[in-house]
């Protein structure tokens, strides 16, 4: 029994973007409460603080570690304390959560959650 549910898990960790309401982009400004660089998708913590002054935590899903190194980022981009700001589509059930298109850091750095470039030694894309 341990076996197969051991089995199902991987599976359901990776998924697509459907809980993402990809026609809809939020930008939110906060304080980064954990920058998790992993496989196979990344995640962003941050505290926001809402126009009532209540303080509520964001998580938003990026790429896994490879593909944002591709595209310029490292481990150590953010820090726990560091001020960012996140654009991202939210979640579609209107919990606080967020698939990740770009993220400024307090220096003004911009970093794209884009496909990033290929792997080393990958054959070139085909035209459109």
């Amino acid at each position: 029994m341990l076996l197969v549910a051991s089995s199902v898990a991987p599976a359901s960790a990776h998924h697509s973007a459907a809980p993402f309401d990809m026609t809809t982009t939020i930008t939110l400004s906060g304080t980064v409460e954990r920058w998790q660089w992993s496989n196979p998708h990344s995640w962003l913590y941050i505290r926001v603080i809402k126009a009532d002054k209540t303080q509520q935590i964001w998580g938003f899903e990026g790429g896994s570690s490879g593909m944002l190194a591709r595209s310029g980022w490292n481990s150590r981009d953010m820090k726990p304390g560091d001020k960012v700001t996140v654009s991202a589509h939210p979640s579609r059930d209107g919990k606080p959560v967020g698939l990740f298109t770009t993220v400024k850091l307090a220096n003004g750095r911009l970093l794209n959650a884009g496909p990033g470039a290929p792997p080393p030694g990958a054959p070139p894309l085909p035209p459109l």
